[in-house]
């Protein structure tokens, strides 16, 4: 077979970039959009010489039949091939063969993209909720401890010094007296919430969120990841990351590849969340082990102190039910392992 010109072979991966987490194309298709009808195994030709380093999702790519096309040798890449598809959420039937009617990317169906206007608008009556939730934690605030707790999180926001508990006894009380709040109105309010300059509000409306997370969406992660990055503390990000995110991508796994973007976003409280994310079933003694060993590999050498404690915090709680993995992960790494992230790994392994 003839070598693929660059410019075939640059349109071919102008192709496979277009690709969605969690659909696949098959060669053929692939070939057809790239403007080069018939020939699907020039595809995989270009495919399997893609250079080293190069970002690409080869892996969504199939044969006709659905499945992992035999590359021969020892068939090591047939098996990360399917690995990495079946990370995405991508399910592989009897005989390796994926359903192509309904994993199978249409690439006339795009998602729309997300706009400040998709969430919903504040209404007069979320200005109304706003206030009442602000008037009810006003008369629970201190101003002394409003001037410890803005010092101790070093934020810029106002802080009306409402502890903890009854600030979440007061969100609790208000949400019981509106039962009839629906997923766009408790959007749109918390939405409304994060717009004032004031962390209780903030808080309160992640208190929110936490009492109606069986309502959200995995569409609803564009807004929590849009609230991480305005968080700058671990006060709202660990909130959101291990509360909110976490069960979100549990529930869809093909909300993974979120999580490795964020991984290696250049926002510290990102790749802090992407480790956070995945922390409630990995104490369960279940979740994503080599997920977050390749995570952590590759913040190990980090000195954000942020991104170390995180490290050693999913580290610790996996310890409580899988002592063995913890040890093995920490002596295999010996000498990359910040005195941070070991204290807090070290914890339970006695």
């Amino acid at each position: 077979m003839q070598k693929p010109s660059a410019t075939a072979a640059e349109r071919i991966y102008a192709v496979v970039r277009r690709i969605p987490a969690g659909r696949v194309a098959t060669y053929g298709q692939v070939a057809a959009l790239a403007g080069l009808p018939g020939r699907a195994r020039q595809v995989g030709q270009v495919l399997r010489d893609t250079p080293d380093g190069l970002d690409l999702p080869w892996q969504r790519v199939l044969n006709a039949q659905g499945t992992v096309s035999p590359r021969g040798g020892l068939g090591v890449e047939e098996g990360l091939h399917r690995h990495l598809l079946e990370e995405e959420g991508v399910v592989f039937g009897p005989g390796g063969r994926v359903d192509l009617d309904k994993y199978g990317w249409d690439p006339d169906v795009r998602p729309a993209p997300r706009k400040k206007k998709d969430t919903p608008a504040a209404t007069p009556r979320t200005e109304i909720q706003v206030r009442e939730i602000e008037t009810l934690l006003r008369a629970l605030g201190n101003p002394e401890r409003a001037a410890g707790a803005k010092a101790y999180l070093k934020s810029d926001l106002d802080f009306l010094g409402v502890p903890t508990p009854d600030l979440r006894t007061a969100v609790g009380a208000w949400l019981e007296g509106h039962p009839a709040l629906d997923r766009a109105a408790l959007l749109a309010l918390v939405h409304a919430l994060w717009e004032r300059p004031v962390h209780e509000l903030r808080a309160a409306g992640l208190e929110l969120l936490a009492a109606r997370r069986r309502a959200l969406r995995s569409e609803d992660l564009d807004l929590l990841e849009d609230l991480l990055r305005r968080s700058g503390t671990w006060a709202y990000v660990d909130a959101i990351a291990v509360h909110l995110v976490g069960p979100l991508i549990e529930a869809d796994p093909r909300e993974t590849s979120r999580l490795d973007r964020w991984v290696k976003d250049e926002s510290f409280w990102l790749r802090r969340s992407a480790l956070l994310a995945l922390l409630l079933p990995l104490r369960r003694g279940e979740g994503d082990w080599p997920r977050f060993v390749r995570y952590a590999d590759l913040l190990l050498e980090e000195k954000e102190f942020f991104i170390r404690k995180a490290l050693g915090w999913v580290l610790r709680e996996v310890a409580k039910k899988r002592p063995e993995l913890v040890r093995q992960f920490l002596q295999e790494r010996e000498g990359r392992v910040s005195g941070v992230t070991r204290r807090e790994a070290e914890r339970w392994l006695g």
